[in-house]
């Protein structure tokens, strides 16, 4: 048996880093990031999605050299929510409703997910890949765990979401998994409770800083914004999905508006073609609230970070929706500008409690409200707040640093398993 020091030197170790998302947002952005930083020396990175996702930063990864593939070159149709039946004929139904869910999951395994299953099994052998990570939660990866499993390589979860989700599944799929890696202490215990999982390690999410230093001047932004100069801004910046608390902070608004009218509130974010069902009914609450001055829709905004700029409050409190941890929180923090978030996943790795700004309860519109007022009517706590979030995001949330520490866990999961196959041929 020939010894690990009497191999010959490898090639840097392909990695194939898996993402579920099918449009822009911060799962792609903390792919952009993450490649940044990484040593091309001793890995070499290969993007791939399982379907169609037309974010900008996947074209500035593809800059940064490595390459992006699609396994599948459409987006997946969006499912409507159906409201189904209550009562007396909900209950009767209750079994026929179960039986009709788990067709169309295996409807779903049969027509899409071992389809793909195939693809990205083919790509890892044909590509000589080494590992395969999983960006997002498990049981969005069900192609990507099943064709590492038959390709024999290593599979690491970063887990940055599916707090509470698909717990079944999971208990299933976690067992093919080496590592998860979770990116707040939400996530990590998360992981840590469901069945299956074999390893669990924390690694915070991480920011590119460099792009937060030389920003448009705020007052560019206000303009184009229609913001007069003697007003402050406070806003919410997510997608437009229910449990993102947003009729909370409409409500929050016009709370704060009867003590202090010199605010605009911003609602940055809206993917719903058309306009979508919630987004008109949010409007319709701003209009019965009678808001319209005082509350401004821009839409999705391909310059968030210039949006950010320009703010001087962050509100993110989302009720039934639980963050992993919140990118966008954490580029507000990046900007310097203080947040009021709620108490919900991973936020409160994020905000420091009267430090950074401050943390309430889930749904509690006052508290959002006072909070805001807070920080409104003290100029220099805002500012001070601000200073510290930066500082936090420094310390805490360094794409530099955290990337590197990523790195080293993914080649460190690879290499027993490159090791094993380097001596097979070599015996």
């Amino acid at each position: 048996m020939i010894s690990e020091s009497e191999l010959p030197v490898s090639r840097p170790m392909r990695i194939l880093l898996l993402e579920s998302g099918t449009g822009p947002g911060g799962s792609v952005n903390f792919i952009r990031d993450f490649v940044l930083h990484v040593d091309h020396r001793t890995a070499q990175f290969i993007v791939g999605l399982y379907s169609a996702n037309p974010s900008k930063s996947l074209e500035e990864i593809r800059k940064l050299g490595h390459p992006v593939v699609f396994f599948k070159h459409t987006r997946p149709v969006a499912r409507k929510n159906s409201t189904g039946m209550s009562g007396l004929f909900g209950t009767r139904l209750k079994k026929l409703r179960k039986l009709r869910t788990a067709a169309k999951i295996l409807s779903r395994l049969i027509r899409i997910q071992l389809p793909l299953t195939w693809k990205v099994w083919r790509f890892i052998k044909r590509e000589a890949i080494d590992i395969v990570v999983l960006n997002q939660d498990v049981h969005f990866h069900v192609p990507g765990v099943f064709a590492a499993k038959l390709a024999g390589r290593p599979c690491i979860c970063r887990k940055a979401g599916g707090i509470g989700e698909a717990r079944p599944l999971k208990r299933f799929l976690n067992l093919w998994v080496d590592l998860f890696v979770s990116i707040s202490r939400a996530t990590e215990t998360d992981q840590r409770n469901t069945p299956g999982t074999k390893k669990v390690v924390n690694i915070y999410e991480g920011l590119d800083l460099e792009r937060f230093r030389s920003l448009p001047a705020k007052e560019a932004m206000r303009e184009s914004l229609g913001i007069p100069e003697d007003k402050k801004v406070v806003a919410a910046i997510t997608r437009v999905e229910i449990g993102k608390g947003l009729p909370e902070f409409i409500h929050m608004a016009a709370a704060v508006i009867r003590r202090y009218p010199d605010v605009v509130f911003l609602l940055v974010g809206d993917e719903e073609p058309d306009g979508g069902t919630l987004t008109r009914e949010l409007r319709d609450l701003v209009n019965s609230l009678d808001l319209e001055e005082h509350l401004v829709f821009t839409g999705w905004r391909d310059d968030i970070p210039a949006i950010m700029n320009c703010l001087d409050i962050f509100v993110h409190c989302p009720t039934t929706f639980i963050e992993g941890l919140a990118r966008t929180c954490l580029e507000t923090m990046a900007v310097g500008i203080p947040a009021v978030v709620s108490d919900n996943g991973g936020m409160p790795d994020a905000v420091a409690d009267g430090v950074t700004g401050y943390v309430v309860p889930q749904g509690d519109v006052q508290a959002m409200a006072e909070s805001v007022l807070r920080l409104l009517e003290d100029d220099l706590q805002c500012r001070e707040f601000g200073r510290r979030a930066r500082l936090r995001v420094e310390q805490r949330f360094d794409a530099a640093h955290n990337s590197r520490q990523l790195q080293d866990q993914i080649l460190k999961c690879a290499r027993p398993a490159k090791v094993s196959e380097l001596r097979g041929a070599h015996v």
